[in-house]
């Protein structure tokens, strides 16, 4: 049975800081990617971060700060050009164009190494900062492409996982099921899936937070392409026995599957994961049937009935 905590001492703040990171954060993290976490006392090394910041932002951002950073760039060297009014020579209907705009236009015609020829550079520092901005631009389109071509060929997985859990007697032992599908319908290669109990217990005297991981009745899936129904047998030795007396009762117990596997396409590991709480556990249903065979030979999935649960 899962012991509380002491009541002789109130520590729930000492608690906190022994384990901060909470039940609802652990859901968040699982579900959204993000961890709301504020650092105290760290010294921050944002710069060591960069790339690590840039492959988490959404396209929609990091494409608003390529164009920024572009722009900025070009604007920046418009005004190093500036200095020497007579170092662009020009030609045709350009020279009627205003100075600025016309060493702004010159930027990047040079960094992108389009060079029209209507203008171009005469004086010696005009050629010099020429010279600083092809370097410059070299590193800044270089460092672009590398960040775009890791964000396309980052493996990315399709795993759908069922928003509930149920309990139903299998064998007549009660068995906690959850449904994962392939929304790709490759082969995964080698598919495992882990399933593990986060709960607060006492360890050595200390109150904290652990993870405690469920047998599976089969934990590997040596080709998953369609669904796969994932069990964990409620027998004397699971760790959660105790919730067949009183399945309310661990309402700060999560419950975090992981599945990994080998994607035959790109030949890369692929990840899924998704965490659960007591109140998404249903007791006594099953999941409703979702995969056919039509007259032609193919077998349909209904993801319309995927997360759907039925008594019995």
């Amino acid at each position: 049975m899962r012991s509380d905590p002491p009541a002789t001492t109130n520590a729930a703040p000492d608690n906190s800081r022994t384990e901060p990171i909470g039940p609802s954060l652990i859901r968040r993290a699982v579900h959204d990617g993000d961890l709301k976490v504020r650092a105290v006392g760290e010294r921050r090394l944002s710069s060591l971060d960069v790339y690590y910041r840039l492959m988490r932002m959404t396209w929609l951002r990091l494409g608003l700060l390529f164009v920024g950073v572009f722009l900025t760039f070009n604007l920046v060297f418009a005004g190093l050009y500036r200095l020497d009014p007579a170092g662009l020579a020009t030609t045709g209907q350009t020279a009627a164009a205003p100075l600025f705009w016309r060493d702004f236009f010159f930027s990047v015609h040079t960094v992108a190494t389009i060079g029209y020829g209507n203008i171009y550079p005469v004086s010696l520092w005009a050629n010099g900062v020429v010279v600083v901005e092809i370097t410059l631009g070299i590193i800044v389109f270089a460092l672009a492409t590398g960040i775009a071509f890791a964000r396309f060929s980052r493996p990315t997985a399709r795993i759908l996982f069922s928003r509930r859990m149920v309990v139903r007697p299998v064998d007549g032992v009660p068995t906690l099921m959850l449904r994962t599908a392939n929304q790709r319908h490759n082969l995964i290669y080698s598919a495992e899936a882990r399933l593990s109990l986060m709960i607060d217990g006492e360890v050595g005297g200390v109150w904290m937070r652990r993870f405690v991981d469920l047998a599976l009745t089969r934990q590997n899936n040596p080709t998953f392409a369609l669904t796969w129904t994932i069990m964990h047998p409620i027998d004397a030795d699971s760790p959660l026995r105790h919730w067949l007396a009183d399945p309310q009762a661990p309402r700060n117990d999560e419950i975090i599957v992981t599945l990994a596997g080998a994607d035959e396409i790109s030949g890369q590991t692929i990840h899924g994961r998704w965490a659960y709480c007591a109140a998404d556990i249903s007791w006594g249903f099953h999941f409703a049937d979702i995969i056919s065979n039509t007259p032609d030979g193919w077998r349909e999935i209904d993801y319309s009935r995927f997360h759907d649960v039925l008594p019995g």
